[in-house]
């Protein structure tokens, strides 16, 4: 099986996907090997260009994913230290 899709990556950790009748969104938060084909409204949502940003707390593994970036000063911490970004 092909790592990319047309409708993007199979394995898509981070993914963001709108439908292209109501506006709602989705994110892929943990990938599987198989094909996600996300619907709603009857037809197959479409994948954005956007992509959650995921970091980890390096003491107990904890996780979180950056929904949207403000204009703030982000400072995610954990266990008492920083918690540094991951590949999505």
């Amino acid at each position: 099986m092909s790592a990319e899709s047309p409708r993007g990556s199979v394995r898509s950790r981070g993914r963001i996907y709108r439908c292209p009748v109501c506006g709602a969104e989705l994110a892929v938060l943990v990938a599987g090997a198989g094909r996600l084909s996300p619907r709603c409204c009857n037809v197959d949502m479409v994948p954005t260009d956007r992509r959650l940003a995921f970091y980890v707390c390096m003491v107990c593994g904890a996780e979180v994913a950056l929904l949207r970036r403000a204009g703030g000063r982000l400072s995610l911490r954990c266990c008492n230290e920083d918690m540094v970004p991951q590949a999505a």
